[in-house]
């Protein structure tokens, strides 16, 4: 069956400029740059418009992209042996909100993937990533899409076999979406024992340390100082509020919408209540468990998280992009040393 879109078509239809802005920045940043390097945006939001590689020496950021390169390219890298790792993001397809497009999760995996990658130039290759996850708690708003987590994990192993089979002995799996850490994290011993070779999974989230981010981030601030009172205030970080809103700034403004708190509660959101019975069936399992007292806290989360994300800036970001990249690489890099040493990973006590 022909399709109207192609698989490299698929990937570049992501790289659409939306008109608006950002919350705190207006999207003209990526524009221009766009506009200035046409060549360089084809992949869009799968590679980002605003930051620099983050290697000392440039390399043009496509070079550590597998979708990028040709056969002949990875065939030579893998031969000669400056090839020795690979990095597959995983992410989601869901609500961010009414600001943040619904790929943040998968944009934002495959930025970190990419930039640990230029630091390990020519040592590592970013994956094609996986770009719906296990979201079925989202599916009460418009948009999101989800897996079941057996589709999920099934995806992914066959990504990471597909790998093995060509040579690479060392995989990071990285994550970008809150509902998929625990499915593959749970994985990891059966597949590694199944696939034997140098493998790991994990969020990027992981890099973070609340302490840490409280001394920057306002959101994890006040909820150090115990001035979030309500479940929805101390539940709403992370998903679609000030952290992931400041990295959607500072590499992809241009998926960054502009919105008021005014505009929100003029639309009375509704997501508690009157879901048709397609809807409930996804919701079914969350509804019976991990709700306070059974009552469905999602609107006050909801509004919560779009408070929350007023206070993202793109310098907030910039931070939160390079801990998480210098973790990845110092993995990574731990990883890469195992392979070649012959040493079993995890690393044993």
């Amino acid at each position: 069956m022909k399709s109207g879109l192609s698989r490299r078509g698929f990937l570049r239809a992501f790289s659409g400029r939306a008109a608006g802005g950002g919350l705190a920045l207006a999207a003209a940043t990526a524009t221009t740059e766009a506009a200035a390097n046409p060549s360089e945006a084809r992949s869009l939001p799968l590679t980002a418009a605003g930051l620099p590689g983050s290697s000392k020496t440039f390399f043009n950021p496509q070079r550590v992209l597998l979708w990028e390169s040709t056969r002949k390219e990875i065939r030579e890298a893998l031969s000669a042996g400056h090839l020795k790792a690979a990095i597959v993001p995983t992410g989601a397809t869901e609500q961010h909100n009414e600001h943040l497009s619904l790929i943040a999760d998968t944009a934002q995996a495959t930025l970190i993937a990419q930039q640990a990658a230029l630091n390990l130039y020519p040592k590592a290759i970013v994956s094609t990533p996986c770009p719906i996850g296990y979201s079925p708690y989202h599916m009460a708003r418009k948009g999101t899409l989800t897996l079941s987590k057996e589709t999920f994990l099934a995806y992914v192993f066959e990504v990471v076999k597909c790998l093995k089979a060509h040579g690479f002995k060392t995989i990071f799996i990285l994550n970008g979406h809150g509902g998929n850490h625990r499915p593959l994290r749970d994985s990891m011993d059966q597949w590694r024992k199944e696939l034997n070779i140098t493998l790991e999974a994990d969020s990027y989230a992981s890099a973070y340390k609340d302490e840490e981010l409280s001394t920057f981030l306002e959101s994890y601030r006040k909820l150090r100082d115990g001035e979030y009172k309500t479940i929805d205030q101390q539940s709403a970080l992370s998903h679609a509020s000030e952290n992931e809103t400041s990295i959607m700034l500072a590499a992809y403004p241009h998926l960054v919408r502009p919105v008021t708190m005014q505009a929100y509660d003029e639309a009375a959101l509704e997501y508690e209540s009157n879901l048709s019975q397609d809807v409930l069936e996804y919701l079914e399992p969350f509804t019976k468990e991990g709700w306070p007292k059974g009552k469905n806290p999602e609107n006050a989360r909801d509004r919560a998280r779009q408070e929350q994300a007023l206070l993202a800036t793109r310098e907030k970001g910039a931070r939160l992009i390079d801990i998480a990249t210098r973790s990845l690489t110092d993995r990574l890099e731990k990883m890469i040393q195992a392979t070649e040493q012959g040493l079993p990973w995890p690393p044993k006590d």
